[in-house]
C-alpha cells in the first residue's frame, strides 16, 4: 500500500510538470557544455590604404572566449613571412575591435596583394602562443584603366581610325577597355569630339556569370561605328576615355585614346600575287600542345628541281613525341596594308612535282588556323585550296613585344606546306589570291 507521504509527493511532481514545460530552452544543458566559446575573427573582404580617405584603414573584430594575452600577426596569404606584429595585451572575455592602417612593422604601406592576419592567446603558465583564429583581406589601392584600339598597319603614335560613311559594310573599331580588378563597382567609356562633346557613353560594369558566379572580367570591348541618330558623325579627331571606381573605393581614368573618324570609305579589293617557297617561308610549324613538344622527322631543304623552290621530305618513323611529316609555314603580306580591315577571303595555289621522277608522292597544302576556317588540297603535281572566309594573319594590328614597345603586326595570308609518312615532293612556287578591305584613295 502507497503510504499518504507517497502519494503527495507524486502529486507534487506530476502538478509541476507544466511549469517545467514553460520554462526556456537555455536550462537545457548542452552535450559539449564543457567545450569552451571559439575565438573569432573577421573584418572587411579588402580596404584600399592609400590616402584619400575612403577606406583607408580596415577594423577586424574579434571575440575572446576568455581573459587572454592577445597578439596578432599580419602576412602575405600564401607566404609564412610576417610583415606586423601587434601586442595587445591582456584583454577580457567579449568582442574587441583592431583597426589596420595598412602599413608594416616599418610603417610602410604594404603592397597590394592579399593579406592573412592571425590571432594568437598565450598560455600563462609557460608563455607559449597558440594560433586560434585567422581571416583573410585585400589590399588594393589602385584603379587604372587602359584603352586600346586596333590602327591596322598604320604603326605607332597614329590615330585608330573608324569609316563610318562606307556602304559595302558597316565599319566599327573595337575599342577594349582592361581594368585588372574584378572588383568594378562603376566603369565606363565616354567618346568626345574636338570640342568636348559627349557623343557615345557607354557602361562597361556589366556582370557576367562565370564558373564561381558573377563576375565583372578583366576587359569588355565597345565597337564604335562613329554613327549618332542614323548619320556619320564629322570627320575629325575624337578622344575616348575610360573611368570608373572598384568596391575598394579606388577611382582611376585611362590614357586618352585618339581616335580620327575618317570621311573616306572602304571598299573591296582583289589581288593575286605569285611567290616562290623560298622567299614565302617564314617559321617551322608549332606540334603538339606547344611548339617543340614533338619532333617532326622529315626536312625541309632547297629543291633541285626548281630554283628559289624546296623540297618537303617526310620521313616514315616511330617513336615518343615524333612525327612523320616535313612541314613549313608560308606568308604574304598585303602591300601597302595602312587601313586594311583584314584579309577576309582567300585561297592558294601550288605546282610542283615528286622529288623522285615516277612516285606518286603527294604534298598537303592548308590554309587557315581554326578548323571553320581550314581548307586542305592533297596532291603531287599541284593543286588550289577552295576560298577561305577570314584566314589566319588576316588583320594588321598593333601588340606589344617583351619590352613593352609596340609591334605592328601586318595584314597577312598565312598557309603552311606539309608531305607525310616517306612522301617527298618539291614546290615550285604558289600563287595566292586574296580580297580584303581597304580605303579608297
Amino acid at each position: 500500500m502507497v503510504s499518504r507521504l507517497a502519494r503527495v509527493v507524486v502529486g507534487l511532481a506530476v502538478a509541476a510538470l507544466p511549469a517545467l514545460a514553460a520554462l526556456p530552452a537555455l536550462v537545457a544543458l548542452p552535450a559539449d557544455a564543457a567545450t569552451p566559446a571559439r575565438y573569432t575573427i573577421q573584418g572587411p573582404s579588402r580596404f584600399s590604404p592609400n590616402g584619400d580617405g575612403v577606406q583607408d584603414t580596415v577594423a577586424f573584430r574579434y571575440t575572446l572566449p576568455q581573459r587572454t594575452h592577445v597578439r596578432l600577426t599580419i602576412g602575405p596569404a600564401r607566404h609564412r613571412t610576417v610583415q606586423r606584429r601587434v601586442d595587445l595585451g591582456w584583454q577580457p572575455a567579449g568582442r574587441h575591435t583592431w583597426t589596420w592602417n595598412g602599413r608594416n612593422q616599418s610603417g610602410k604601406v604594404v603592397i597590394d596583394r592579399a593579406y592573412v592576419i592571425q590571432l594568437f592567446d598565450a598560455d600563462p603558465a609557460s608563455g607559449s602562443l597558440s594560433s586560434r583564429a585567422s581571416d583573410k583581406v585585400q589590399v588594393d589601392t589602385h584603379f587604372d584603366p587602359t584603352l586600346a584600339a586596333p590602327t591596322y598597319g598604320a604603326g605607332p603614335g597614329v590615330p585608330a581610325r573608324v569609316y563610318p560613311r562606307t556602304t559595302v559594310v558597316q565599319d566599327t573599331l573595337p575599342i577594349t577597355a582592361n581594368v585588372w580588378d574584378n572588383k568594378v563597382d562603376v566603369f565606363e567609356l565616354v567618346i568626345r569630339n574636338s570640342a568636348g562633346r559627349v557623343v557615345r557613353r557607354a557602361d562597361l560594369d556589366e556582370r557576367r556569370m562565370g564558373p564561381n558566379g558573377p563576375s565583372f572580367g578583366t576587359g569588355r570591348t565597345v565597337d564604335w561605328a562613329a554613327v549618332r541618330g542614323g548619320r556619320p558623325l564629322p570627320a575629325g579627331r575624337y578622344t575616348a576615355v575610360a573611368s570608373g571606381r572598384d568596391l575598394a573605393g579606388n577611382s582611376g581614368r585611362s590614357e586618352p585614346l585618339r581616335i580620327w573618324v575618317s570621311d573616306d570609305e572602304l571598299g573591296w579589293q582583289e589581288r593575286t600575287e605569285t611567290v616562290t617557297p623560298v622567299e614565302s617561308a617564314y617559321s617551322d610549324p608549332c606540334l603538339g600542345s606547344g611548339c617543340g613538344d614533338y619532333v617532326p622527322c622529315g626536312s625541309v631543304v632547297p629543291s633541285t628541281l626548281f630554283a628559289e623552290g624546296l623540297s618537303y621530305r617526310s620521313v616514315d618513323c616511330t617513336g615518343e613525341f615524333r612525327y612523320p611529316l616535313a612541314s613549313r609555314s608560308h606568308q604574304v603580306l598585303v602591300p601597302d596594308a595602312t587601313g586594311v580591315r583584314g584579309v577576309a577571303e582567300a585561297r592558294v595555289a601550288f605546282t610542283g612535282a615528286p622529288t623522285t621522277a615516277g612516285e606518286d608522292d603527294a604534298g598537303e597544302l592548308a590554309l587557315g588556323s581554326s578548323s571553320a576556317s581550314r581548307a586542305v588540297v592533297r596532291g603531287s603535281t599541284g593543286g588550289e585550296t577552295p576560298w577561305v572566309t577570314h584566314p589566319s594573319g588576316g588583320a594588321g594590328r598593333t601588340v606589344y613585344d617583351e619590352d613593352g614597345d609596340e609591334v605592328v603586326v601586318p595584314a597577312a595570308v598565312t598557309w603552311s606546306f606539309t608531305t607525310r609518312g616517306a612522301d617527298s615532293v618539291d614546290v615550285d612556287r604558289f600563287t595566292v589570291t586574296y580580297r580584303f578591305l581597304a580605303p579608297q584613295r
